[in-house]
């Protein structure tokens, strides 16, 4: 088989991180079996299209690194990749109107008033509600007549035998087709709705496997109901997990879940977001958390998609960011976490020559969880002399500054010889580490904690560490 699988987004919201593990499933699938991944925009729903929420979804989807084969901005053989092009050039017409010649669809003139009174009935004897089909059985003349002054939409007629397919992941599933509601396949304004537009679409672009959350599942019976209706070949179906908070209800904005391009905003690596949702209800089988991603592809396989959901945990998601913060060279690193400078880290960090900064940066690396950090991290290079406020030091702590400010002046300062000089002085002393490095920190930085104190050094110089040393000594 010929591998097609579609992202097919509605841009009525921002581009949210569940649509991206949609985008992500189908994305491995597509490249493990050297298939074709298509974005589709599904834009019928006119009143709430929204050109930026269009544009989320391009931008989030090109910043993970997982554009389309074939969509709006690539093109491709299906010529078409937008519902409302398709919806314009009377496509859905035409098959809603051999739908209707073969008895499949039938005018609805129901109100939301009357169709909320039939829901009403219903819960009232704790039945599952199932629309009557009074519209059904109107007569043609009744239907001419009331076409004259009523708006309505067209139903498709579900079949009273029983619908099974095959899930990928949960399965064979079972629907009784007298049990769930003729559908509307068009709204009174003419434009399709989705579980008619979807199969057209799915059909003229020849999908072969429908990858979407469980979420989904319920449609797939309607959708399956009017493949055979049409004589279109039915594509498999895949229905993963939801995502879900940490307190196991659907994942929303109250649990941190926000549009993708937040996450690049909050200083998010990419392929640790990448890596983070691969492992949200799928697993290699191993304790392996940290893969690249030709690693993923070669091993994604629905039998290894979890039925249940997965939790959302935003505390491993930085931590897996902080892997692969480290992991980068100090040049990638920079590179990467210079954007995320402030206004006052730019000009601080002006005074320094470009290898300076990567060294800066790079000091400080193994500290952050997320790029946005680095503001903080550096500040202890950038604090004004003025401003430091020293504790008040011991005699021997004194005594410590004084050693190291005598046996430095004629020493070189790379970081190499700052270790040095702080080895000697531990062994003039005869004190630990520790004993060694806190009173220096606190003379240099008025801080308890930072950067490795050799780097620190190295990189703000012999005369700066000089002059802040003489400066604790005699406050």
């Amino acid at each position: 088989m010929t591998v097609r699988v579609r992202f097919a987004p509605s841009p009525t919201g921002f581009f949210h991180i569940g649509s991206l593990r949609t985008v992500l499933f189908n994305y491995l699938f597509a490249k493990r079996h050297q298939g074709t991944f298509i974005l589709r925009i599904e834009d019928t729903d006119f009143e709430r299209s929204n050109p930026e929420f269009e544009t989320s979804i391009f931008q989030g989807m090109s910043w993970m690194g997982m554009d389309a084969d074939e969509g709006p901005l690539q093109g491709g053989p299906s010529e078409i990749y937008r519902q409302s092009e398709r919806f314009e050039k009377g496509i859905y017409q035409k098959i809603c109107d051999e739908l209707m010649q073969n008895q499949h669809v039938y005018p609805c003139f129901c109100t939301e008033e009357e169709l909320d009174q039939e829901r009403a009935a219903s819960d009232a004897i704790g039945k599952a509600y199932v629309y009557s089909r009074k519209c059904l059985h109107l007569s043609k003349e009744e239907v001419a007549k009331k076409k004259e002054s009523l708006s309505y939409t067209l139903r498709f007629k579900m079949p009273d035998t029983e619908i099974v397919f095959h899930d990928l992941v949960r399965g064979e599933m079972r629907f009784e087709g007298h049990l769930i509601s003729d559908f509307v396949i068009t709204r009174s304004n003419g434009s399709p709705a989705y579980n008619f537009a979807v199969v057209i679409d799915d059909h003229l672009m020849k999908i072969s496997h429908v990858i979407r959350g469980v979420d989904h599942i319920s449609n797939t019976p309607k959708q399956i109901a009017l493949y055979q209706a049409l004589g279109y070949p039915i594509p498999l179906f895949a229905h993963f997990p939801m995502i879900l908070g940490p307190d196991k209800t659907k994942l929303s904005k109250r649990h941190g879940a926000t549009d993708v391009i937040s996450y690049k905003e909050q200083g998010f690596l990419p392929e640790a977001l990448f890596n983070f949702l691969a492992l949200l209800s799928w697993s290699s089988g191993t304790e392996q958390e940290i893969f690249t991603r030709p690693e993923l592809i070669s091993l994604f396989s629905f039998d290894r998609v979890q039925k249940a959901g997965a939790v959302f945990d935003l505390v491993k998601l930085k931590w897996m960011n902080g892997l692969y913060i480290r992991a980068l060279d100090p040049l990638s690193f920079y590179q990467v976490v210079s954007p995320y400078f402030n206004e006052e880290t730019q000009k601080g960090l002006s005074v320094f020559s470009k290898e300076t900064q990567v060294q800066l940066c790079h000091s400080v690396q193994a500290t952050l969880d997320v790029l946005t950090d680095i503001n903080a991290a550096v500040a202890v290079y950038l604090k004004k002399e003025a401003d430091l406020v020293y504790p008040s030091f011991s005699e021997l702590e004194k005594q410590v500054m004084s050693l190291f400010l005598k046996t430095m002046q004629d020493s070189p300062f790379s970081k190499t010889d700052v270790d040095t000089l702080l080895d000697n002085a531990m062994t003039t002393l005869s004190l630990n580490k520790g004993k060694i490095l806190k009173p220096l920190r606190l003379g240099i930085t008025a801080e308890s904690s930072g950067p490795n104190l050799a780097d620190l050094m190295a990189i703000l110089g012999k005369e700066c560490v000089s002059r802040r040393l003489h400066l604790a000594v005699s406050k």
